[in-house]
This record gives C-alpha cells, structure tokens and sequence, in this order.
C-alpha cells in the first residue's frame, strides 16, 4: 500500500498509508494523520488514491503545501516526492517496504552500465538512433542538473540542442500573458547568421500543445498558404513545446534553413523530449529560486523586528548584502556562494538580535563565535556560518585564528573586505562620492588585511557603478532576467 514518511519532524518515521478512502493530515486530534507541528492547520492537507494514482490536496491552509518545494493546491504523487507541511517533511513511497517479497538470486552473468559510460560521445555507426538518442538525453539531463539559472539553462540547453541535430539554429520561445504575443527567451546559432522563423508554426505549437516536423514548409500544406512562410523560404523546422509551468507556455524551435538538412521523426521524438526535459528543469529552477526569495523574505522581516532595538540594524546589514554580492559578481562566484554570501551579511550580528538588552556586551570575537555557532543550528538556512565564523581573519595571519592567505575561505575574504567598507563609512547610510572614497581606502590597504585579489575586485565592482546598488534593486534586476517575468502579465 502506497505510504508518505515523515522523514524529519516532531513525528519522524511514523507513516500515513493512502487508502482507498482520504487521509486528512494536520494537527486536529480528530485527522486521520495527528500532527504536533505549529506549522500545520488544524486540517492541513489530504491524501487519497485514484486507481493506482495517489494524490495530495492543501485544504486551504494558512501556511501551505508544498511538494518538492513548490506549493501546490493538488498534485499527483511519484516515488520519492518531498512533501512539507509546517516544518515536517514527508516522503512518498508507493509501495510500503512490508509489501515488498524478496529472493535472493545469485548475481551470476549479470551486466552493468555505468552512469560515466552514458557520457562517451564514441557512438558506433552500427549502432541503433535509439542509442544516441539515449546518450543525448542523458548528456542533457547531466546538464540542467549543474545550471541554477534559468539564462545559464536556456543558453547550454539549445547550444545542446543546436550541436545535436546539426542545425542552423535552436531557439527558445514564450507566448506573452499580456497580448499574445511571440517572445524570444534565447537562441543559439552555430554559424553566426540565423535564418528566417515561423510564428505560425510556433504559434500552432503552443495552441495544439503537441510536437511538429516541417521537412519542407513551403509544400506543406498546413504552412504554404501562409505569407510569412513563403516569402522567408522556411525550410526544415522541428518545434515541440516545454513542460507546461504555472501556465507559461514555451516551445523549443529546431531549424534547418539549409536544403540539404531533413529532419526526422525519430528526431521529432527526440526533440520534443529534451522539451520536456528542459521545462521541467527550468521549473525546478523557478521553484528554488521561490524558496530562496521566501526565506531572504523572513530574514529580511527579522531584521525590522529587531531594528525596532536597534535602528540602524537593518539599513546597515542590506548595504552589507549589497556589498558582498557586487564584489562576488566581479570574482565570478557561483549563484550559490552569492547568496550565501547575502545570508551571511543579513544576518553576522546575529547574537546582538537575539540577545536581550542589559545583558554583558560581548566583545566582537565572541559575537561572531556565538553567532555562527547559531546559525549552524539552522538546518533551513544555506551555509553560513564558514563566512561569519572567519569573518574577522585577516589575509596576513593577524586574525583571532590566525588563518592565513587562501586557508581563509574565498567567501570570508569577500565579507571582510564588504566590512572594511562599512567600517569605512562609519556605518551610515552614504552619497556616491564618499562611498567612492571608501572603496579606494580598502582597495590600496597595505596592511595585509585584505586579499589583493578582493582589493581590485571592490574597485572594479565601484568604477562599474554596482557598490551603490541596494537589495531591493539587485533582486529587481535578477527578476527582469527570468522567462516567467518576461512572459508575465502587466
């Protein structure tokens, strides 16, 4: 019988099988499932089974229900899925482990692949296009696993696409939510000079939502009549649309402007799963990227509550976050150091949030020893407490641990020098010309307490005109760059 898990949460362990009848979860003794989590409604959610189909419904809860990170209203389940109610996290397993018969067969002439074997590109002539196709997917899916932007996604996925059907171009296409119409999200074109594109063919994609193979437009009799296609000279076109997601509709284009390129149905086939692929990963993409805005969201709101004990507190740490986050773009960090990057400056002073007032004062090394010891408590938040905890080591050895040079972690020399900014400035709030002046005190700092490297990078970052950006209008320039926005309604 199918079951979810509680995999981490006051009920650990316990299970709630799926029934033919609906299993109520939420913290109402009368449920089918009781859960002691503050974060649940009294009636939260339910599951229930249609056939061999199993299905989760939020029951208009406050807090939401969210199935692998996205909240959702109804979703169907498939193995593996992470269901999270309040704090709790439940694993969907369709059949419970007491279902399950074993045999223990010897393993005699049995046969492995390896998943590093997948990733040869030495596909022999004889060997079947089902194989290559096999490649190809897996090639991609390996891919969109190591992208965390939708622009980084776009860009390798038809790179990818162009490369594997020999194409003249591969391209990317949303229909707006506001009027309709056609927008481009990204192409690649191999040879530098694209050719001609049908709106119809990708405008009937998107309606029918099914897949489409032109071998030749201008003889096909779905296209011929039409204007654009004739005088264009269309040629070969592969379309096929993405995964749907939260109503966006977008369509992979695959063209072959040179005669001698004919495309096939079993590249049809191909295509319109790489599609799939694409869409789902993008949607997965979106769905972290969600999470991250809701949790920067209630830090953010910490940090007015405590600014109401200490003005100052709030403006203070978000120019830090600015900061830290134009330095590490200039050094080419990853989104994921960034962010962590902005989490540490939001929240280095922890300790004096949280500790009442009155208390002893802490001396600075203390505050960043109690803190990072905190935040790495905090199983919600991305990795911190590496940053804070090194936040006052020096580049030279001088530090209270003494590191040394590159035995800092990259990041904790970005926030040092972010710090050195702020101290520069008296931790006020700044005109262009003084925050100017503060960039170039760190930057020519001989001391030894800066890394060289992060010295040029706050000038650079400062004569690019980014020091001065805030949070707010960082997130609104990240935001302008994704799919969903560009297709949003205004």
């Amino acid at each position: 019988m199918p079951i979810i898990r509680v995999k981490n949460g006051p009920s650990q362990g316990k299970t709630c099988a799926i029934g033919e009848t609906a299993a109520v979860i939420g913290r109402d003794e009368s449920c089918d499932f009781t859960l002691q989590d503050k974060g649940a409604s009294r009636k939260h959610a339910e599951v229930f089974r249609i056939g061999d189909m199993c299905f989760i419904r939020d029951l208009e809860s406050k807090n939401g229900t969210f199935v692998n990170e996205a909240r959702i209203a109804e979703e169907m389940l498939r193995d593996g899925d992470r269901i999270q109610i309040g704090g709790t996290v439940f694993v969907f397993e369709p059949q419970s482990g007491d279902d399950l018969v074993f045999s223990e067969d010897d393993l005699d002439g049995f046969y492995s692949l390896r998943l590093e074997d997948l990733t040869s590109a030495n596909v022999g002539p004889g060997d079947a296009a089902s194989e290559q196709h096999l490649l190809a997917l897996y090639r991609l899916s390996r891919l969109a696993a190591s992208e965390d932007t939708e622009d980084g996604l776009i860009k390798k996925s038809l790179s990818f696409a162009a490369e594997s059907f020999k194409a003249d171009g591969a391209y990317l296409f949303g229909r707006s939510q506001h009027d309709g119409s056609i927008v481009p999200l990204g192409s690649h074109i191999p040879r530098g000079t694209g050719g001609q594109l049908s709106r119809t063919i990708i405008r009937k994609v998107l309606q029918e939502k099914r897949a489409l193979l032109v071998t030749d437009a201008m003889r096909d009799d779905r296209f011929s009549s039409n204007e654009s296609v004739m005088r264009h000279h269309i040629h070969a076109v592969i379309c096929a649309p993405l995964a749907p997601r939260d109503d966006i509709e977008c369509a992979l284009y695959i063209a072959g402007d040179d005669p001698a390129i004919s495309f096939t149905e079993q590249e049809l086939e191909l295509a319109a799963a790489m599609a799939d692929q694409i869409g789902l990963s993008l949607s997965n993409i979106a769905a972290r990227i969600l999470r991250r805005e809701h949790m920067f969201a209630a830090v953010r709101l910490l940090l007015r509550v405590a600014d109401v004990n200490r003005p100052g507190l709030q403006a203070a740490n978000e120019r830090l976050a600015g900061y830290v986050r134009s330095i590490g773009t200039v050094m080419r960090q990853g989104t994921d150091i960034l962010e962590r990057l902005q989490m540490a400056a939001l929240l280095h002073n922890y300790a004096d949030m949280i500790k009442p007032a009155g208390n002893i004062p802490m001396n600075a090394e203390e505050r960043t020893e109690l803190t990072a010891e905190l935040l790495s408590r905090e199983e919600f938040l991305p990795r911190v407490s590496d940053i804070i905890g090194n936040q006052l080591e020096r580049f030279d050895g001088s530090g209270p641990k003494g590191l040394r040079g590159h035995e800092i972690p990259p990041a904790a020399r970005i926030f040092h020098a972010a710090l050195g900014l702020e101290d520069k400035l008296g931790g006020q709030a700044t005109t262009p010309e003084r925050l100017a002046e503060a960039a170039e005190a760190v930057a020519e700092d001989h001391s030894g307490r800066y890394d060289p490297e992060v010295q040029k990078a706050v000038m650079e970052a400062e004569n690019a005109g980014m020091l001065s950006l805030s949070l707010d209008e960082q997130w609104r320039q990240r935001r302008s760059l994704r799919s969903s926005d560009l297709l949003a309604q205004k």
